[in-house]
């Protein structure tokens, strides 16, 4: 599996979690700690931690207007 899909999955899971609100709240709880992890992964491999992070921070930018999209601008 390539870094291109992995970065894709975590995008796309991240936009289509967001639309419920108790997910939401859980998507962010996941995702703190997800990103205390890859920073502490950043110490050993930068590449691959950066990396990581950027995918989670891209898919939580992407998770308001994805639910606005999804909802048809209602919420």
């Amino acid at each position: 599996m390539s870094w291109v899909w992995i970065v894709t999955g975590i995008v796309v899971l991240s936009a289509a979690l967001a639309v419920s609100g108790l997910l939401r709240r859980l998507v962010w709880a996941f995702a703190l700690a997800v990103a205390v992890l890859l920073v502490l992964h950043m110490q050993t491999n930068p590449g691959e931690g950066a990396a990581g992070l950027a995918a989670l921070g891209g898919g939580l930018a992407l998770a308001r207007t994805a639910r606005r999209f999804v909802t048809g601008g209602l919420l």
